[in-house]
C-alpha cells in the first residue's frame, strides 16, 4: 500500500512538472504574439516580396501548430494524474496551474490597448463572480467520474453539467465581444492590423486560461466528491 502511494506521488509530481512546462511555453507563445505580429504586418503592408511573405505565413502557421501541440501535451499530462489514496484535496487546486496565466495576459493586453484590457478584465471578473456563485453550493458527485478526465481541460460544450455549459457560453460571448471591439478599433485607426491580431489572440487567451482554470476547479470538486463517496479518501 505504501509503495503504491509513493509510486502515485512520483507519477503525479512528474506529470505536474511537465504540465507546468508545457503550459508555460504555450502561454508565453501567445503573450509574446505582439513581437512577431509586427513583422508579419510589415511584410503584408510594406510590400515584401512573395518569398518573404510566404515564409512569414509559414512561420505564423508553425507557431499556431506549436501552440496546439503544447496545449495537447499539457492536457495529456494532466490526464495521467492518479488520485492518491491518502488525500484528494489537491484535485481542487489544479486550477491554479492555468488561472495563474490570466493576469499575465491581462497585463500584456492592457499595455497594447487599455480599452481592450479593460474589457478583458471585466470578462474575467464576471467569470470570477460565476465561480464564486458556484462555490456556495456543495460539490455534486453525480457524473463526477468523467470529471477526472475533464481536469485535462476538455471543452465545456457537449456535456450535461450546467456549470460547464454556462462557462462555455460565457467564453463564446466574450470572444465575440473582444474581437468585435478590436475590429472597431482597427476600423477607427486606433489599432494597427498587426496589433489587432496580437491583441485579439491575447484577449482570447486571457479568458481561455481563466475559463479552463474554472473548469478544472469545478472538475476537481466533483472528482474529490466521487472519491470520498467511493471510500478512497
Amino acid at each position: 500500500m505504501a509503495s503504491s502511494i509513493a509510486r502515485h506521488a512520483v507519477t503525479n509530481r512528474s506529470a505536474l512538472i511537465r504540465s507546468c512546462l508545457f503550459g508555460a511555453a504555450a502561454n508565453l507563445l501567445v503573450a509574446g504574439s505582439a513581437l512577431y505580429a509586427r513583422p508579419l504586418q510589415d511584410a503584408l503592408w510594406v510590400g515584401g516580396d512573395g518569398g518573404s511573405l510566404l515564409l512569414l505565413v509559414a512561420v505564423a502557421l508553425s507557431l499556431f501548430a506549436l501552440h496546439a501541440v503544447l496545449d495537447f501535451a499539457q492536457s495529456r499530462e494532466l490526464a495521467q494524474l492518479v488520485p492518491p489514496g491518502g488525500a484528494a484535496g489537491w484535485l481542487e487546486r489544479l486550477w491554479v496551474l492555468e488561472a495563474a496565466w490570466a493576469p499575465v495576459h491581462l497585463a500584456v493586453l492592457a499595455l497594447l490597448n487599455p480599452l481592450m484590457g479593460g474589457m478583458a478584465l471585466a470578462g474575467v471578473a464576471a467569470l470570477a463572480a460565476m465561480i464564486a456563485l458556484g462555490a456556495t453550493g456543495p460539490a455534486n458527485a453525480v457524473g463526477g467520474q468523467s470529471q477526472l478526465a475533464r481536469l485535462a481541460g476538455a471543452d465545456s460544450f457537449g456535456c450535461t453539467d450546467g456549470f460547464l455549459a454556462g462557462l462555455g457560453f460565457c467564453e463564446t460571448v466574450y470572444r465575440v465581444l473582444i474581437v468585435g471591439l478590436g475590429a472597431a478599433l482597427l476600423m477607427r485607426g486606433a489599432l494597427t492590423p498587426g496589433l489587432f491580431v496580437a491583441a485579439s489572440l491575447i484577449g482570447i487567451a486571457a479568458m481561455r486560461t481563466a475559463a479552463r482554470g474554472a473548469a478544472r476547479w469545478h472538475g476537481g470538486r466533483q472528482a474529490a466528491a466521487v472519491l470520498m463517496m467511493a471510500g478512497r479518501v
